[in-house]
């Protein structure tokens, strides 16, 4: 039989892997006049005494049916179709129907090739075959069939060709073996395709499709290993099974492992999933004493076979060493489901094999949230408004749609009830417990980084929290990247923190629960009682809780971000001499800053007060959002006390104007005696000029041309850098 090629194959739908059970489990298309009373006879009894169910036309044609739209109601209710083609199948227009209508409706198709060349089949009008001279009598008849029609037959049989089969070569010509082979490869598919997709798998189809046209069919002939990424309950497994489905059985053999990493708790476990495979691939009932055993077991039986291996919920590097290795054939594929960017990496992965999953769309998520909460495609009409609310809290994450839809059912006269999901959305148990898998793995230092975000810093900028940080941690930047590896904090192009609304909650429930007394971020903590300890690092409040602020002095505390709050009633000796970081917004009435000389951040929007940086000896970064009197009072009665400055962010300072460029050279020399390395001004008085020239300044680099580094844009900044 001539050798299956993946590139040239053309996949069938996903759809039928969502139908259910199907009414038959194999349909048998064939010219009778050739084997009905042969192979198709045997065929047949051999797979009904298998229990399975067959199609056959001489049998199931009912009276009174039209002939036609029986056929195609049963090639469409039937899992597997087994088109035979003997020397005349081309002969025949309802054989040819029945194998275009195979191809339309997308299943699975195994081909038979019964005393006939696949290349006859696949190209019946470049050779002098009886396939030929069937479609040239086709042609001669255009009052029986259009030729638009015949084409489609033509690229039937071609699809239907590049599809692996079965031929009288493989049993050296034995019937009786060929039948059994038959029956026995229709028995292992059916069993593969047991694997259960999802109840309603609303968005794997066109997310499956697209996969498997990438990562399985048009890739290069060589071993490719492809990789799922995505936070828990996003559905990575769903689709990996999906994609499994619908490809395996045009590999030599396929093996699906699932939750490798809740599996493998030591050696031990990584052996028995070696095993697992070693059968699935390879028939392999042995022992595998050891992971270097089951390594050289896969080396020596593997090396021939072109296999499809799934990896689902990978975590770890030994993991990726002792199952996909170097050791597969060309031509096999390898799909691994992880919630971590660095495991794909370290197993292989290439970057633009790596799929990222983003949540359903709008429609999608509306359509399974309303599958589980009105068993249908769409909401109740006096539920809708609520329904696209509960959907959108989600956004788009299907375990969060599943779990809330089902757990609304029959509460269509509890309004409550909804109110309670919808401002609860992801702190239910089940989807709490999944998202937290990617968050108990984390370092300490990850973890604290990880709350922080959660809690403080989503839309900030990750220069800014770094350098607070920095004042407590070894590993920043590493933390940071992990994080991101792993999907629990995404960083934009421009360097902003972004979180997933679902583990922005789950990461504020376990700083508010599980590690009480660590962070504050409302003021209706302070009312409960949590304001009593002393040793709290980290605190943010707005709105008017003025009555609370003697609270403030906590010897521990080194964050401070205050919003709205009049800060009258603030003395020196009520601020922590430790804090690190200092924001105020719109806070009226200053106060002294004598205690907070330590201080690397410190940021106020509105009234600027300059007394609040006087002593601020260690500072780094400052941002003013207000007006300031001028350039020259900035540079001598601030920056001038500011040794370790680094860098400087002005925005709405409408005074400073074009006075800023005229200024720059100027005071170039006390610019000289600074550390800043990065101005950057907002103006909201009109586009400022570039200078017409650049002067040098110490500690400073410019991009463009080194040693002069002072720069004025045309827009409406001014950066240093």
């Amino acid at each position: 039989m001539e050798e299956f090629k993946m590139e040239e194959y053309i996949p069938p739908s996903i759809k039928i892997l969502f139908q259910g059970d199907k009414e038959y489990h194999v349909f048998l298309s064939f010219k009778g006049e050739d084997v009905r009373k042969n192979l198709v006879d045997h065929l047949h009894e051999a797979l009904t005494a298998a229990g399975l169910h067959v199609f056959l036309d001489t049998h199931k044609l009912e009276k009174g049916d039209k002939i036609w739209s029986s056929l195609e109601r049963a090639i469409r209710s039937s899992a597997i179709h087994i088109p035979i083609f003997s020397r005349g199948y081309a002969d025949s227009a309802w054989c040819l129907r029945e194998a275009a209508t195979m191809v339309n409706t997308q299943g699975l198709i195994i081909p038979l090739f019964y005393d006939v060349e696949p290349t006859h089949v696949r190209y019946p009008v470049k050779d002098s075959s009886q396939y030929q001279q069937a479609f040239l009598k086709h042609y001669d008849h255009p009052d029986r069939y259009q030729r638009g029609e015949i084409e489609r037959w033509k690229v039937a049989l071609h699809q239907i060709c590049s599809h692996s089969g079965w031929s009288m070569d493989i049993t050296g010509g034995f019937e009786a073996q060929l039948v059994k082979r038959v029956v026995n490869d229709v028995i292992k598919t059916l069993d593969r395709v047991s694997l259960e997709v999802a109840k309603h798998p609303v968005g794997m189809e066109r997310i499956a499709e697209d996969l498997i046209q990438k990562f399985i069919l048009n890739s290069e002939g060589g071993l490719v290993k492809s990789g799922i990424l995505g936070i828990g309950g996003i559905s990575k497994t769903t689709l990996a099974k999906a994609m499994f489905n619908q490809v395996y059985a045009h590999f030599d053999a396929a093996s699906f492992v699932f939750n490798v990493r809740t599996t493998v708790a030591d050696s031990v476990c990584l052996t028995k999933l070696q095993k697992q495979i070693l059968k699935d691939l390879t028939n392999y009932d042995g022992k595998v004493h050891s992971v270097e055993k089951g390594i050289s077991l896969f080396r020596d039986r593997l090396g021939g076979k072109r296999v499809l291996l799934i990896l689902d919920d990978m975590d770890g590097r030994e993991q990726s060493e002792a199952l996909v290795g170097d050791w597969l054939a060309p031509g096999s594929r390898v799909v691994i489901t992880s919630r971590d960017k660095h495991i794909l990496h370290v197993a292989g992965v290439s970057p633009e094999c790596i799929h990222e999953m983003s949540g359903l769309q709008t429609n999608e998520g509306l359509q399974l949230f309303s599958r589980h909460s009105f068993l249908r495609a769409s909401p109740s009409p006096t539920y809708e408004a609520f329904s696209k609310r509960i959907v959108e809290a989600c956004k788009g994450h299907p375990l969060s749609l599943e779990v809330i839809g089902s757990l609304l059912y029959d509460k269509k006269n509890d309004p409550d009830c909804w109110t309670e999901a919808f401002h609860n959305v992801a702190l239910h148990p089940k989807i709490y417990e999944i998202l937290k898998i990617s968050y108990s793995g984390l370092s300490e230092e990850e973890k604290e980084i990880f709350l922080d975000i959660a809690c403080f810093f989503i839309g900030e900028h990750k220069r800014y929290p770094i350098v607070f940080w920095k004042s407590m941690y070894r590993s920043v930047k590493t933390a940071i990247s992990n994080l991101s590896l792993k999907l629990l904090v995404r960083i934009d192009d421009k360097g902003v923190f972004h979180m997933h609304d679902h583990l922005r909650d789950m990461g504020r429930s376990i700083a508010e629960k599980e590690r009480e007394g660590t962070r504050l971020w409302e003021a209706v903590h302070l009312s409960r009682g949590e304001s009593n300890n002393n040793n709290i690092p980290r605190l943010r409040l707005s709105g008017d809780n003025s009555q609370r602020l003697e609270t403030l002095y906590r010897p521990g505390l080194r964050f401070l971000h205050l919003k709205n709050l009049p800060l009258d009633g603030i003395t020196p000796a009520m601020l922590p001499p430790n804090l690190m970081w200092l924001r105020l917004q719109n806070c009226e009435k200053p106060f002294q800053s004598s205690l907070v000389r330590n201080v690397w951040f410190f940021a106020i929007q509105g009234a600027f007060h300059f007394s609040l940086v006087d002593n601020i000896w260690d500072l780094r970064i400052m941002q003013v959002d207000g007006d300031i009197p001028s350039f020259q009072y900035l540079l001598f009665n601030i920056l001038g006390n500011l040794l370790q400055l680094q860098h400087l962010e002005l925005r709405n300072c409408r005074n400073l104007n074009k006075e800023l460029v005229h200024d720059i050279d100027t005071n170039n020399q006390l610019f000289g005696q600074l550390a800043i390395r990065e101005v950057v001004t907002h103006l909201t008085c009109g586009k400022v000029q570039r200078p017409r020239t650049r002067s040098s300044c110490r500690g400073i680099e410019h991009g463009d041309t080194p040693g002069t580094n002072l720069a004025v844009s045309t827009r409406d900044d001014l950066i240093l850098a």
